[in-house]
């Protein structure tokens, strides 16, 4: 287990990047929590989300307009329970916090501190985090199309217009990120996580992670914990299409009803295997790309920081040959599409409606067997006409012919 050489504390805040497996550590490190604990590592979190509460309230933001009052005060709980832990490791996770502010950085640290606190950055080929980004951001209600998206990321980088600029490059390009966090740790103790390109499963990042944190993955159980696949260029076009009604259809709940029947479930379902032809960039800038990742590979090998991986392998991980841009994605197959999810989310809401009413039929028998209870106690008291009442309405007999 890891633990500092002058037998400190070792705190690993995992940053980002958040397309790139951030989403599979949050629900593996939660859901193994009390194995975790067993072994000696403390994940300071006493709810699925509060970790994204605890960043809420370190980098002072809001979320689609809105602050939490619970956020007030979550990065120090969390920090508090860290530094109260009493094994040798500790780890925290989640993707927002690489865009922290040196100043936010040297804060969370400190928060942490006697803990020798490590940084970990996951990441891969810049052109698939383009393209991971942009789906991340119509599963949040965007509508912007892909080859806008990239358009101005590549012309305008950081300035590119908001939200799209500072969140894909203040939150992905690791060079900037861990540039940051160096202000607030020694270089030796940042880490860069690679992986390959999305399709292989959630285990290489796992395997990668456990080995640099000093976790025994055979203490944890991560069966079932999928990392989200990049959805199909019909996919993302067809829930980019509708986005513009579900978002005022569904309001607060676009997430909830978004993800729990739309992602992996009707898109895949009325999109059949036949149209799910992968996302690629927009040729213009597959040069650009590739180029743009090597540059940061070179700076990040010559930063100097611990790599778990390969730094090759990020300029080895091309978008796939057999792809389409969702801007390409004939009508006709949007369409029938479109025709599929129906057919799908149709039966589900039978299948809702007809669990409602089994439940409801439940609960009257509930009462009818509650009332022959009672009507029974009652039998109980020494009175005839009670009592043949009691046994008419079990289904007994009374005692009498008739």
């Amino acid at each position: 287990m890891a633990e500092s050489a002058d037998g400190r504390k070792t705190v690993y805040l995992h940053v980002g990047a958040p397309t790139a497996g951030a989403a599979f550590l949050h629900r593996a490190l939660w859901a193994n929590r009390r194995r975790l604990a067993d072994a000696g590592v403390g994940h300071p979190v006493t709810g699925p989300n509060e970790h994204f509460g605890a960043v809420m309230d370190l980098r002072e933001m809001s979320w689609g307009g809105h602050r939490d009052p619970a956020w007030d005060g979550a990065w120090d709980r969390v920090a508090r329970r860290a530094r109260e832990w009493d094994g040798p490791t500790v780890v925290f996770s989640h993707g927002l916090l690489g865009g922290a502010s040196a100043a936010q950085a040297r804060h969370a640290v400190a928060t942490l501190e006697p803990a020798e606190v490590h940084v970990v950055f996951a990441t891969r080929d810049l052109g698939w985090q383009l393209i991971c980004d942009w789906q991340e951001q119509i599963r949040h209600n965007h509508d912007i199309a892909f080859e806008r998206f990239v358009d101005d990321l590549v012309e305008f980088g950081a300035d590119a217009p908001e939200p799209f600029g500072p969140m894909f490059w203040g939150l992905h390009d690791p060079v900037r990120v861990l540039r940051t966090w160096e202000s607030a740790v020694p270089k030796e103790r940042v880490h860069v996580l690679t992986l390959p390109a999305p399709g292989a499963g959630p285990g290489v990042l796992w395997d990668r992670f456990c080995a640099l944190t000093g976790i025994d993955p055979a203490v944890c159980d991560v069966g079932g914990i999928d990392d989200e696949e990049p959805l199909s260029a019909l996919e993302a076009e067809l829930l980019r299409r509708l986005n513009g009604r579900l978002g005022t259809a569904l309001g607060g709940d676009y997430e909830r009803v978004v993800r729990g029947y739309l992602i992996g479930g009707g898109l895949a379902a009325g999109t059949g295997d036949a149209a799910r032809v992968p996302m690629g960039l927009p040729p213009r800038h597959a040069d650009w790309a590739a180029d743009r990742t090597r540059t940061i590979a070179a700076e990040l090998r010559a930063a100097g920081y611990g790599v778990c991986g390969d730094l090759d392998e990020l300029t080895t991980s091309r978008t796939p040959g057999e792809a389409m841009l969702p801007g390409d994605v004939p009508d006709e197959l949007v369409a029938a599409a479109s025709v599929g999810v129906s057919a799908y989310l149709l039966e589900r809401l039978n299948q809702v409606h007809d669990r409602v009413g089994i439940a409801h039929l439940h609960g009257q028998l509930a009462d009818v067997r509650e009332n022959l209870d009672r009507l029974l106690q009652a039998a109980a008291a020494p009175s005839p006409t009670l009592q043949r009442a009691a046994r008419r309405a079990a289904g007994r007999p009374t005692g009498r012919r008739g």
